[in-house]
């Protein structure tokens, strides 16, 4: 048999009647399925399966690639509409994303915990007529140097100079962090200058950021202190940790040493 859904959730079948389905996952439909048709006929056994989806319309605006009205699947979310959009401009907002509903807002995604955490539970589900607007991105904060992930970061909760590194995947361990700086924009003069800190401490850590600022994490120098290099016609060249009292025997400790 191939049945319908109704609009009433009931799907009604031969010499059983109908059954409510309304609001079940289809694991649940197809275990329900299969009790009603044991009970109700017997030495028969049902094999569910699911067919085509009705489609719904809805409308992508705001700042995306290719704005208008686009035909979607009834199961279908907020990321998917999105996607068939070709996606947001790089002016877009990718954490104030909103979904319209007869002219309210019914909710908001952030896809910052998609993108950045693999949460998908604010992906809400479509109806007809549905409207997903991307307003013009937030403030913004970059983040460059020996981060995990150097980029341009859209601000929404995040005041401080540890909440923009944590969004960059935090630090990379050749960082370091005593040196670190923030480029900054004047509000009055609108001219920029440089805010030294030294993320090793509470304070730097806490330090509030701005829209517009780029924190830079300088590396750790190449420089090596306090060793001895060893080169030239030996079987081991290299560096050797240096000590007080050291000997030219220390390192080369007897003629095998030597090609």
């Amino acid at each position: 048999h191939n049945l319908v859904l109704n609009r009433d959730g009931q799907v009604m079948f031969p010499n059983i009647g109908p059954v409510t389905l309304a609001g079940m996952s289809f694991s649940h439909v197809s275990q329900k399925i299969d009790d009603v048709v044991s009970q109700q006929m017997i030495g028969v056994k049902s094999s569910v399966s699911m067919g085509s989806l009705r489609t719904i319309r809805v409308f992508v605006m705001g700042d995306v690639n290719v704005a208008g009205s686009y035909v979607v699947g009834s199961l279908s979310t907020m990321t998917n509409a999105i996607f068939a959009s070709g996606g947001i401009t790089k002016i877009g907002s990718l954490r104030n994303i909103q979904l319209k509903r007869r002219g309210k807002v019914i909710t908001k995604l952030d896809l910052y915990d998609l993108l950045l955490s693999g949460d998908t539970s604010k992906d809400a589900r479509l109806l007809p007529g549905d409207v997903i607007f991307v307003p013009p991105i937030g403030k913004t904060v970059g983040v460059a140097g020996e981060v995990k992930r150097p980029a341009i970061y859209e601000l929404q909760n995040e005041k401080t100079v540890a909440q923009a590194l944590e969004l960059a995947g935090g630090l990379m361990p050749t960082a370091f962090v005593p040196a670190s700086r923030i480029e900054r924009i004047l509000k009055n003069s609108g001219e920029k200058t440089l805010v030294n800190i030294d993320l090793s401490t509470a304070k730097g850590n806490r330090f509030k950021i701005q829209d517009a600022d780029v924190i830079q994490i300088f590396s750790t120098l190449d420089t090596m202190r306090d060793i001895v290099k060893l080169d030239g016609h030996v079987k081991r060249p290299g560096g050797f940790a240096w000590r007080s009292d050291m000997r030219f025997t220390d390192i080369v400790t007897d003629v095998d040493d030597l090609l």
